[in-house]
């Protein structure tokens, strides 16, 4: 908790300024976005097994699909539990809130003027895309030196990382925070 005090305290400017400038970036950003990277495309798939997995146990256990299912719990009990559904459910809708802020970045991340759709090259070829990118194949297709395609791979991942944790991680705890105030 304490990672998300210290980001939300830097401003999202100063971020992008010691990127530019090639000061150093707390590597804590660096490390929990490029960690987050690495679990995209596995969440993903998670998300729509899960799906997958929901709709057989509704089907195994009372016979009902789980449009139908979710229709009939507000009037008779069913075999799976309320409790375990809803918690599945929840899971399915966090992982997708991750995704989304993640894309949200991206989009950002893409139209930064300064290398931004670079950037967004690097990362969706490395992280993003189903069939990701070699190192080789990204260097050729960026026409750089290894050690060019390695400083630019690392802005790429502050400059994501200013933007996720500095800018829409906080603006998404605010609206998190709001909707609890509203259901009290």
């Amino acid at each position: 908790m304490a990672i998300f005090k210290e980001i939300q305290s830097n401003n999202i400017n100063a971020g992008i300024d010691n990127i530019k400038d090639n000061k150093k970036v707390s590597p804590n950003i660096y490390h929990n976005t490029k960690l987050l990277l690495k679990l995209y495309n596995k969440v993903l798939w998670r998300i729509n097994n899960s799906f997958e997995e929901i709709e057989e146990d509704c089907i195994s256990f009372s016979g009902k699909r789980l449009d139908e299912l979710l229709h009939s719990l507000t009037d008779t009990e069913e075999f799976i539990t309320e409790a375990r559904l809803e918690s599945r459910l929840q899971s399915i809708e966090d992982s997708k809130s991750i995704i989304n802020l993640i894309e949200k970045a991206l989009l950002m991340l893409k139209s930064y003027p300064e290398n931004g759709e670079r950037y967004y090259s690097i990362i969706y070829k490395i992280y993003i895309s189903a069939y990701p990118y070699s190192e080789s194949e990204i260097i050729d297709y960026l026409c750089c030196s290894r050690a060019t395609y390695y400083r630019e791979k690392k802005n790429a991942i502050n400059l994501l990382g200013t933007i996720l944790w500095g800018f829409l991680f906080p603006n998404f705890m605010k609206e998190i925070k709001s909707i609890k105030l509203i259901q009290d």
